[in-house]
Formats: structure tokens, sequence, C-alpha cells
């Protein structure tokens, strides 16, 4: 009886100890409740305290892993999304807003393209919506860097917790083969998955003999293994220095796993930088090449207040700095290049992503556009066999017999590199981005408001006397080729052309009797001269048939076309000169106006349309992520508060429990008191 006491005594005993444990605990983040497990001893009777268990499901916890790391990724992501999206929604720094203000200038211009004042705001708006572009640029990069930043600060974390786990590894290992309780070393252990799993993914297998954990992040990489923890790095991203990958570091070796992490922040963060922020930077950076490009070409065909063909609003989209900027070299690379330049061909064929380009040998090579994961092979390609000059229409390329250049099109762009002695490496890759800087590289070229060019600088007149119906309108359609047409010192056309209508049977003998045109060069309006395309002499010039509202066939490509209406009559002529003195001109000025709404400027959109698909797009993704964020955490906090029901500490149960172990601790003080008394009556009666 004393034997029976004594151990119901020691094993309720323990009992206390372990409900006390559990009442003071109750506030302990990730403390699991511990409960004695009783066992009825064999043949010799009594009982014993066999295993202080420890309550605790580790299948929910490893779904609390998971929704941790799936809840801290989308909320990451949201972050920086609903930034983005008031960065590009918001009137204070949205480009849409500048261009409004841009092409609201420019209209009042066209009212009065005399007005000093009025071309003064016009270029101010310009170098406003400039700088707009720039600031958007600017904002987009810090954003980057912020990500970079924390890309720096979340592989800290992750090593900080890893060489914490590989401390507990080690501790659990030595507490097991000593014999003692792990229970608090588990749930430390636990409590460092669940701050691991708020930065990456990971999968983990248990050492069932000792509690410790080894954890693997990527595809199986091993981030820690028993007492040894490897490291995660930022390294630089070495296709592009901007970036910042993730790679593991084992001993002396570092590999990049960027392209294998998911979940946590910091799988959050590779998945916004991919699907968000380059997409939204060269989004921005076809827009601006597509708006310097369209607003140069056209203001280069006007006349400015001066008299002189106008120049450049904008600064060259395809300056020599840009060019050789948009092609990067990876830096595993084991070939030299000479020369890599992207030139924009056609800024309406321009596509929103990067390209990478790898050579498989000299001559062959694969490219593929990352925003859609198009491949092109240099079988899809035309190969021109004559120079690189030839490569003019998409999908076409060339390689130079001599120097190994490669030239290629494709998607509005060409691409020219010319590797150092030996050739192209098989293996060598190359980032395009034909469009990541455009908006930090564009700049204002005007700042005199007199050399605006919003006149058109050659005008057709039809003669007074004209009897017809003949309404004449003229185009510039190649800049270069009219420059070459005009003296600019004396401001004179050569040769200023008279376009003379009349009746003709056409052809010769039908008896159908048509209007038809000849042109005349009236450099000497004493003597005009019949000019057509035709250079040989011996062969008669042939009037033209008129058709109404289309270009007429001008004897030669002068740069210009001219569209005459409705129905001349024999005899009457029009002329053909240069604009002098037509300084209140605002022809070109309403043609560049129209661009604002043109569709075909930016891959079948407007400026502006562009820009609000890309609001729109980016406001969807955000709109995304605030749910799966919300979805997440509801989740999160569901298995949560369910491991809670079953790990945490219930102080009403325990109270009961602690009211049931003194009880059974004070019945079995009874039982040996009573052993006591029987022995000392056995003594007396002895």
């Amino acid at each position: 009886m004393l034997n029976l006491g004594s151990q119901a005594l020691t094993s309720n005993q323990t009992a206390l100890n372990v409900v006390g444990q559990n009442i003071a605990n109750v506030n302990t983040d990730g403390y699991s409740r511990q409960r004695p497990e009783f066992a009825s001893r064999e043949n010799i009777g009594g009982v014993e305290v066999y295993d202080i268990a420890r309550i605790a499901d580790q299948f929910l916890n490893k779904q609390i892993w998971a929704d941790s790391s799936s809840y801290n990724s989308s909320d990451i992501y949201k972050t920086y999304a609903e930034e983005l999206d008031n960065l590009l929604a918001s009137e204070a720094t949205s480009i849409s807003t500048a261009m409004d203000n841009y092409f609201g200038a420019l209209q009042t211009a066209v009212d009065d393209p005399t007005s000093i004042p009025n071309r003064e705001l016009f270029v101010a708006e310009a170098q406003a919506l400039v700088q707009r572009l720039n600031d958007m640029d600017a904002n987009l990069s810090r954003q980057n860097e912020s990500l970079n930043g924390r890309l720096e600060s979340g592989a800290s974390e992750v090593n900080a917790v890893a060489r914490n786990l590989a401390q507990i590894n080690d501790k659990l290992r030595i507490a097991s083969a000593a014999g003692t309780e792990v229970n608090e070393l588990l749930d430390k252990r636990d409590a460092a998955l669940d701050q691991l799993a708020e930065l990456v993914n990971f999968t983990t297998i248990e050492d069932t003999g000792t509690g410790a954990m080894s954890v693997f992040v990527g595809n199986g990489e091993p981030l820690v293994i028993g007492k040894d923890a490897n490291e995660l790095v930022a390294t630089q991203d070495p296709a592009d220095a901007s970036k910042r990958n993730i790679s593991l570091r084992i001993g002396n070796n570092i590999s990049d796993i960027t392209g294998q992490i998911g979940g946590g922040e910091i799988g959050g963060l590779l998945d916004y930088r991919d699907t968000i922020l380059d997409t939204a930077r060269d989004q921005v950076g076809v827009i601006t090449l597509a708006f310097a490009d369209t607003m140069n070409q056209q203001h280069m065909q006007g006349m400015d207040l001066d008299g002189e063909l106008g120049g450049r609003l904008f600064t060259d989209i395809n300056s020599a700095s840009a060019m050789s900027n948009r092609v990067l070299s990876d830096g595993r690379n084991t070939a030299n290049i000479s020369s890599a330049l992207v030139r924009i061909e056609d800024t309406g064929e321009l596509k929103a992503s990067e390209y990478r380009l790898v050579m498989n040998s000299e001559d062959d090579f694969t490219l593929i556009r990352e925003s859609d994961g198009k491949r092109w092979d240099s079988s899809d390609f035309n190969q021109e066999m004559g120079a690189s000059s030839d490569v003019d229409a998409d999908r076409e390329f060339h390689v130079d017999a001599t120097t190994g250049e490669l030239t290629l099109r494709v998607d509005g762009f060409t691409l020219s590199m010319e590797p150092q002695s030996g050739g192209f490496a098989s293996g060598d890759q190359y980032l395009i981005q034909p469009m990541r800087t455009a908006a930090s590289d564009i700049d204002t070229v005007i700042q005199d408001a007199r050399d605006l060019a919003l006149a058109a600088p050659v005008k057709v007149e039809a003669n007074g006397s004209n009897a017809g119906t003949g309404v004449a309108s003229i185009a510039v359609i190649d800049r270069a080729v009219l420059e070459a047409s005009v003296d600019q010192d004396s401001q004179v056309l050569t040769p200023p052309i008279r376009i003379e209508f009349s009746e003709a049977e056409v052809p010769a003998g039908s008896g159908n009797v048509e209007t038809v045109y000849r042109v005349f060069d009236v450099t000497d309006l004493s003597n005009p001269v019949e000019i057509d395309d035709d250079a040989d002499p011996l062969t008669p010039i042939q009037p033209q048939v008129f058709a109404a509202g289309e270009p007429l066939q001008l004897p030669a490509d002068y740069g210009y076309e001219v569209v005459i209406n409705n129905q001349p009559a024999a005899g009457d002529t029009f002329d053909v000169t240069y604009n002098e003195g037509g300084v209140s001109d605002n022809r070109n000025a309403l043609i560049m106006s129209d661009l604002q709404f043109d569709k075909t400027t930016v891959d079948n959109a407007s400026y502006q349309d562009r820009y609000g698909q890309l609001i729109e797009r980016v406001g969807t993704q955000t709109a995304v992520a605030q749910i799966n964020a919300q979805a997440s955490k509801s989740v999160l906090d569901s298995n949560i508060q369910a491991r809670s029901s079953i790990s945490g500490v219930n102080l009403d149960e325990e109270a009961t429990k602690l009211i049931q172990f003194q009880q059974a601790y004070s019945a079995s003080a009874q039982l040996i008191r009573a052993s006591q008394t029987i022995f000392d009556a056995l003594i007396g009666a002895v």
C-alpha cells in the first residue's frame, strides 16, 4: 500500500507540474500544451507517468506554413501593386493627364500659330510632359531598387532563421541522446518554421528519432540539414545589373535558384517584378517611343516662323547612346562583341517586352520574347544573303561572312551585333530591351518657340480664273526628299510645279473623252516645261487621267503629294510653291494635334488608349492581388484558430485538471497515511 501511494503521489505531482507549465505559458506564442500520459505498472501494480505528450498536429502545422507562405506572397505583391496603381492613375503623376495638357496647349497654338505666348505655352507643356515621363521612369526605377533591397533583407532574414533552426536541431539531437524532454525545443522549432514560411516556401523532412527538421527550398535545394545551415544570397542578375536574383550558397558553390523560388515575401517580390513591374516599364517605354517618334516625324514635315523646315521636337529615339543601351551582354558569356545596337524601325509594331537571344553557334540562334514566351529559331527567319541593309522586313536576318555581324529584324526593331575575332560562342546570351529606358532617355530639343514648325512648308493654290469646282490640298510625305527640293537660302521650291487640266480622248481613238492633267516646271513662267517620270526623251509625254480624291501622279517623288477633289474644268491650273511667309498657316499643327486620337500610333491604339490599357491591366492585377491576399489571410487565420484549439492552452480545462490532480494527490497522501497507520498498528500488536 505504501508503494502504491508513493507512486501515485509522484505521478500526480508530475501531472500537477505539467498543468502548472501549461497555465504559466498560456500567453506564450508558439507554445503547445502538454499532457501527462499515465499507465498502470505491470506485475508490481501502481501507476507511472511514462510520457509528457506535446499536443500538436504536424499536418496542420505544414498546412499553416503553406498558407502563411501564400498569404505573405500575396500581401507583398498587393502592396507594391497598389503603389504602382496609384502612381499610374493619380492625376499628379499620370502621363495621360500631362498629355491632355500638351495637346490642349497645341490646340491653343493651332488657334493662333503666330502668337509667341501660345507657342511658348506649348513648349512649356512639352517640357512638362517630358518631365512627367522622366519622373515616371524614376519612380519605377525606385520601386525596382526598393524591391532589390527587400530581396536582400529577406535573404538575410532567411539565413538568420536557418541558423536558428540548425542550432535547435543540434539541441534536439543532444537532448534525445540524453533522454530529456524536448517539447519546448519542438515548439521553438515550429515557431522558427512559422517565421521562415513568411519569407519563402519550403518543404521539410523530420527525423522521427530526434525531432530535427531538414528544410529545402526551391526544387529540393537544401537550406538546413541537421545542424548545418546553408545561405540564401541576393546576387546581381548576370544579364541585367539593375536586378537582384536569389542564389543558394553551399560551401564555395553559389547556384541561382530565382526561377525556383515561390511563396513567402521573397516569392511575392519576384512574382511582382516579373508580372507587373518590368511589363509596366516596357509599356511606358513603348508609349514614349511611339509618341516621340510620331511627333518628331510630323514636326519635321512642317515650317517654323523663320520659314525653315522643322527639326526634331524631342530627342532622336535612335541616338547612338539609346541604340547601344538596348542590348545587355550576359556576364557569363565567353565571347566578346565589338558593337551591339537596336534600332527602332516602326514604333507601331513594338511589343512591350524584353527579348533573350541565345546563340546556338556562330550563325544559329534562338530568340525568345519574354512577355509571352514566343520563340523563334534562326530557321523561322528568312535569311538575306546579300547585305545587312537588305534586312528590311519582319523576321529577316543576315550574317556577314567576313565580320560575323548578325543583323535581324522582328517586332518593329532591328538588332545588329558584331562579335570580336572568334565569332559568337555557343550558349552565350544577350538581353534585348528595346524600350526599357525610353522614358528616361526622352528630352525636348526645341527651346525657342519660334522653332516650332506649325505651318506646312509647301502650298498649292488654285488659279483665280479657274472655272471648275476643284479644291486642292497638299501634304508632306518625305521630309528628307522635300528638303532636297527646297533652296533654304532663297526659300524657293525647286522646281515650282503647275498642274494644268484639259480634256483628251483616252485612250486615243476610243472616242472616250476624260479630264486629264499635265505637270509643268514653271521656274520660268514664260517658258513652262512639261515633265514626267519618263526619262526617255523619245517617248512622248502622256497626260494623266484625273481621278478625284486620289493623289496626283507627280513627275517625281518631291517629298509631297497633291490631292484635288471635286471636278476641275478644262483650262484650270493649280500651282505648287514653297509656303514663303506662311507664318499664320496651322496645317502641320493640325496634323500633329490629330495624332492624339490616331488609333495606329501604338500597336493599333492611340497613346492614351494604350496608357489606359496599362492602367486597366495594373488595376485588374491589383484587385486580384487584394482578393488573393484577403482569401489567403482568411484561410490562414482559420487554420491558426484550428491549431490553437488543438495545441493552445484552455484555462478552464487546465483549472479542471488542476482540481482533479490535486484531489488525486491528496488521496495518494491519504493512502500513504493509511499504510503508516496499519504498519504502526502491526508494530504495536507485536
